[in-house]
């Protein structure tokens, strides 16, 4: 993934990314995805603020994605254009494993010279606040 999430805000960037957070760099940038799938996706704004156990819970079965669906995502508005993404400083919410297997919160903010990336643990008791949108498998 190092080949597709990486710094660039020029106007020639793929996808324009103004920052990678560490967590999301160790966890998830060696990760190699060998059977990726396109799939379309559900997208939710929370309701009330929520912690990652609360919203995986309503989402079921779906709440997984993979990062080449949250990279396409990211492809559609790559440089701040409207669509599925928030781009008003609100975090956008994908669920994915990382290269150990294991599942993770990977938060996608629009702020203003590109995407800002991070990455958090799913087992805290940080609560997203209301009007985050979280994205899914349909």
């Amino acid at each position: 993934m190092r080949d597709y999430f990486r710094l660039d805000t020029s106007p020639a960037a793929a996808v324009a990314i103004a920052w990678l957070g560490a967590t999301f760099a160790q966890r998830y940038g060696g990760k190699v995805e060998s059977r990726v799938a396109e799939s379309a996706l559900a997208v939710f704004a929370l309701e009330r603020a929520s912690r990652d156990a609360e919203i995986i819970a309503a989402l079921g079965n779906r709440h997984e994605t993979q990062l080449s669906t949250i990279w396409c995502s990211l492809r559609t508005q790559a440089h701040g254009e409207p669509g599925a993404l928030l781009t008003t400083a609100v975090p956008n919410i994908f669920y994915a494993r990382d290269a150990a297997g294991v599942l993770g919160a990977i938060d996608v903010v629009w702020g203003g010279a590109g995407w800002e990336i991070g990455a958090s643990r799913i087992d805290g008791t940080r609560r997203w606040p209301a009007g985050v949108r979280v994205l899914s498998r349909e």
